[in-house]
């Protein structure tokens, strides 16, 4: 399974490119002196407690005696299970601490990471159903939205953004919104009837985080900006 390692890296690496492309010479980060090297550090932080949340989120939601081990659980390339769930959870509660300790303009820095998960998931995904062998329904369908997510924030929401008329933070929490959607409609597909859909674990995470990012961007658009 060393082809779960491999499409990580991958996606790492593109994340990186597109993170140096929207944050170099960033007139936000430049006026609270952020280097783009700081942004860089805070990458390697971010994704490894990511990449552990990941892992102990897939235990969580989806367990087996394998995981309950300590290589069974680190070794995720041979005992393969990440969740884009537990990730994403885990990287945003790392990024807003490490933000406030140095001081990044927060809500900007969010949406640059955003806008680079944005730009990796479909290559990411389309490289997982390869080498899963994955080419079910739900899993082509999650690839479309990925698509479509893509070219709604490149094509739409950032040139938008470079004519400032997007708030700092709004794409991230559009980013939120669209991807626990994907997760829960491509979630549904799989498991098809609402018992199956109540049970399952990550289903419930997913509701919670898409109540909670629908309900600070309603108040980051029609009431106040984002002060975190």
């Amino acid at each position: 399974m060393t082809y779960f390692f491999i499409v990580l890296i991958i996606c790492f690496v593109l994340f990186l490119y597109k993170l140096y492309h929207l944050s170099v010479d960033d007139q936000a980060l430049i006026k609270k002196n952020v280097e783009i090297k700081d942004i860089f550090n805070s990458t390697l932080i971010v994704f490894l407690s990511g990449l552990f949340f990941a892992r102990f989120f897939y235990v969580i939601f989806y367990p087996d005696e394998i995981f309950y081990s300590v290589l069974g659980f680190l070794v995720f390339p041979y005992f393969p299970g990440l969740s884009l769930t537990g990730g994403i959870i885990g990287g945003a509660l790392t990024l807003l601490v490490y933000s406030k300790i140095k001081k990044f303009p927060t809500p900007r820095v969010f949406d640059f990471y955003a806008m680079a998960l944005v730009f990796v998931l479909p290559l990411g995904w389309l490289l997982f159903m390869i080498f899963s062998k994955d080419f079910s329904t739900g899993a082509t369908a999650r690839l479309v939205l990925y698509i479509l997510l893509f070219i709604g924030f490149n094509f739409f929401l950032y040139p938008k953004s470079t004519r400032f008329q997007l708030k700092d933070g709004t794409k991230s929490l559009i980013f939120l919104i669209f991807v626990t959607l994907i997760i829960l409609l491509t979630s549904a597909v799989n498991s098809p009837g609402l018992e199956a859909f109540r049970q399952s674990r990550e289903n419930i995470i997913n509701i919670i985080i898409l109540v909670v990012s629908i309900i600070f961007f309603i108040k980051q658009e029609f009431f106040q900006k984002l002060s975190f």
